[in-house]
């Protein structure tokens, strides 16, 4: 779903982001895991900035089969199959299992997508064309893919900006470091910088220097060389609260953090469309 506010000739465009998808849970996303761990072990969590690797032996399984045919070597075959294996029958759990409420994710972010279209409506953009922008994000990002395919030639690269809207109803709001399932790529120092120095005249406190080994919508812009950010949320594990598990439901959303993205995406779209970076 495609809609824009703005004048129609800008030569500059915003494209906020949120995925309106919810997503299959798994025994895996039991937060009570978390829990205990952080518990039992806070170390973990404390130490560690960056999410686990969850995709690399999805992609190692085969990887490991086909080195192990071409070399002979009947130990990387077997390890492959095992992984892949394994792989497979996680996926298939997953896709067996019921789909989640969607409340924090992402049902959050589309309402602050709303309610910043609204905020504009009223007082809209002068010299900046706004798109609003929503796909579905689960099965590896494949809207987001397809509007890239689609109308990524009719975005410049140096006029364009991308903000995304994920999971935003957690405890501590975020702009991701950085992101990506295999390569980890970091965001555009300047973009952060705008997005940090307009969290701190807000007065709103980030959650520092976190990265993502999954991906948001903000992957394909990250990767494609746009000026973008991701906006999330995280609660004291450094994970997003309620995340695919049967307990994201609105009860649950904390709605100051889903307010505080709002302000801070209305002021960097404002602070964007007075001087472009």
């Amino acid at each position: 779903m495609i809609g824009e506010i703005g004048p129609t000739d800008a030569e500059r465009t915003i494209v906020l982001m949120a995925h309106h998808d919810a997503a299959h849970t798994a025994f895996f996303f039991n937060p009570a895991i978390t829990e205990a761990v952080g518990d039992a072990a806070p170390w973990v969590f404390e130490q560690n900035d960056t999410s686990p690797p969850l995709m690399w032996p999805t992609v190692a399984g085969p990887a490991l089969v086909s080195a192990g045919a071409l070399l002979g070597r009947r130990g990387l075959i077997s390890l492959g199959t095992f992984l892949s294996a394994g792989g497979a029958a996680f996926m298939a759990h997953i896709g067996a299992s019921e789909v989640v409420p969607g409340a924090n994710d992402n049902g959050t972010g589309c309402i602050a997508q709303l309610a910043i279209a609204r905020a504009l409506s009223e007082r809209p953009p002068e010299s900046t064309r706004v798109m609003f922008l929503s796909t579905s994000e689960e099965a590896l990002c494949e809207g987001m893919g397809l509007f890239m395919e689609r109308h990524g030639a009719e975005l410049p690269v140096d006029r364009t900006f991308f903000l995304c809207l994920d999971t935003i109803g957690s405890p501590h709001l975020l702009a991701l470091r950085g992101e990506g399932m295999l390569k980890l790529r970091e965001y555009p120092a300047e973009s952060l910088h705008l997005v940090d120095a307009t969290a701190e005249e807000l007065g709103i406190e980030l959650f520092p220097n976190l990265r993502l080994r999954n991906a948001t919508d903000g992957i394909f812009p990250l990767a494609a060389g746009y000026q973008c950010v991701s906006i999330a949320s995280c609660n004291q594990w450094k994970n997003p609260s309620n995340y695919h598990w049967k307990t994201d439901l609105p009860e649950n959303v904390d709605y100051g953090t889903v307010a505080d993205a709002i302000r801070l995406s209305d002021a960097v779209i404002r602070k964007l469309d007075e001087r472009w970076f």
